[in-house]
């Protein structure tokens, strides 16, 4: 099941879109869920209060009140993973949207030569995405914890903590070196010797420190510090799509 929201203050580009996509969605086989916001603030608000978690946002960017690029860097704090795909008269506010890791624009008209190809690669990705998990060996069990959950790994002594989004701490007897490789996925910085961080969730960088969303500081190696910086920023450079 993809779920999918359309928010544009245009009531007949809302139901273009939602034409495309079940037009798509039919096509490919795929069951949708899709829910329509006719501005940012009514967006959000389902976000908050219903917790929503969405696969695919298109989002425009040009609406009243909130626009669309400040509803997507509010969409951010609470999901770091939904495929935001901007839908727009005008790709002059690339450049400025690339914090909020777009996954890509739609030029209006919006057709079904542009519309497919683009939701086609979003949902390999999706499908991709949920199937990357880290299993670890807690006691006599095994547990699975997807990469999209993880904040940050630390370690401590001969134990490895796997910080995430919801479910708490995970703890296993284990290197994080071994770890790292195990894991073997780019989203993961190792920016200090006890700490692998998830980029996803980095919100700034600062005072040998990264803030993450959540608010929580993860440290920097003084001596990598420019090194661990660049590989950050070019992250967030290839994600948003802008390198």
């Amino acid at each position: 099941m993809l779920n999918i929201a359309i928010c544009d203050d245009l009531h007949s580009d809302r139901m273009q879109m939602e034409k495309l996509t079940r037009s798509f969605c039919i096509e490919e086989d795929h069951d949708i869920n899709i829910i329509k916001f006719e501005n940012g603030e009514k967006l959000l608000h389902y976000f908050v209060h219903e917790k929503a978690a969405f696969d695919i946002v298109f989002l425009d960017i040009y609406m009243s009140g909130i626009n669309g690029l400040k509803s997507a860097e509010q969409i951010r704090k609470y999901d770091s993973d939904c495929k935001i795909i901007f839908t727009t008269s005008s790709t002059e506010h690339s450049l400025e949207s690339f914090k909020v890791f777009p996954f890509n624009y739609l030029v209006k008209p919006i057709t079904k030569a542009i519309f497919n190809p683009v939701v086609k690669k979003a949902v390999k990705d999706i499908s991709e995405e949920k199937q990357k998990s880290l299993a670890i060996k807690i006691g006599s069990n095994i547990q699975t914890i997807f990469y999209k959950e993880i904040l940050f790994i630390e370690s401590r002594a001969k134990t490895v903590n796997i910080n995430t989004i919801d479910h708490g701490i995970f703890s296993t007897k284990s290197k994080l070196d071994d770890i790292q490789v195990q894991m073997n996925a780019k989203r993961f910085l190792r920016c200090h010797k006890s700490f692998l961080v998830n980029m996803d969730f980095i919100s700034s960088v600062e005072d040998y420190t990264f803030k993450l969303s959540n608010g929580k500081q993860i440290p920097i190696t003084q001596r990598t510090y420019a090194s661990v910086k660049k590989v950050f920023y070019d992250y967030v450079m290839d994600k948003a799509n802008l390198k």
